[in-house]
């Protein structure tokens, strides 16, 4: 049976990136470090096995890029918590201005942490809520990932897109909290973790919920 690594490297073959071996040197970096920093910060779940962390939430984080390049993009991680998806997406797309954001400091902490240890640049960290939270000329995309996109949600993510920006929901069979909005189905795949889908939301869609 194939490890989890396994199965991440594959997918990354199958991405097509360059620079492809030192992206993947980048994330056994990102790995041990996850795992250290989360016997101090509960970043994700501790009852978790160490080797999906390769599927679950990296290869899961890396979904998008099946159908959107975010090379040159400003991007926004909402709820970042251990730096997923926004790490992930930095590390296999170094082009790109990473801002992670979270409204938890403890854990805005582990994130500066991680960031400094891998030595990511043009990658930010921001300790806000997402309702106080404003950033200078919007951004390109920002990426949701294990948060429910609640209605007071709305209207901040809204002015943080910048015009002709995307919203990018990544989802699994529930996606009710969304379906109100009608998405745009970018992706779906069936994996051995379970099915997976990336929608996208407009900023006008974004004000037909608020």
């Amino acid at each position: 049976m194939k490890s989890s690594r396994a199965a991440f490297s594959q997918f990354l073959d199958e991405l097509k990136l360059p620079g492809r071996d030192g992206i993947l040197a980048g994330f056994d970096s990102y790995h041990a470090l996850l795992l250290e920093l989360n016997s101090r910060v509960n970043l994700f779940s501790r009852h978790a096995p160490a080797d999906e962390l390769w599927t679950k939430h990296f290869l899961d984080s890396l979904l998008p890029l099946k159908c959107v390049d975010f090379t040159g993009a400003k991007v926004l991680d909402f709820g970042s918590g251990g730096g997923l998806p926004g790490i992930p997406v930095k590390l296999a797309v170094p082009g790109c201005r990473m801002t992670l954001l979270d409204s938890v400091l403890k854990k805005t902490r582990a994130l500066e942490e991680l960031v400094a240890r891998l030595e990511l640049a043009d990658c930010e960290v921001v300790c806000s809520r997402l309702e106080d939270y404003s950033a200078r000329g919007g951004f390109d995309y920002i990426l949701c990932r294990a948060v429910k996109l609640e209605q007071r949600y709305l209207k901040p993510l809204r002015n943080l897109l910048a015009p002709g920006g995307q919203l990018l929901c990544y989802k699994a069979k529930d996606w009710a909290d969304i379906a109100p909005l009608k998405p745009l189905e970018l992706l779906r795949m069936e994996l051995e973790y379970g099915s997976r889908a990336i929608f996208a939301l407009g900023k006008e869609q974004l004000k037909t919920g608020s």
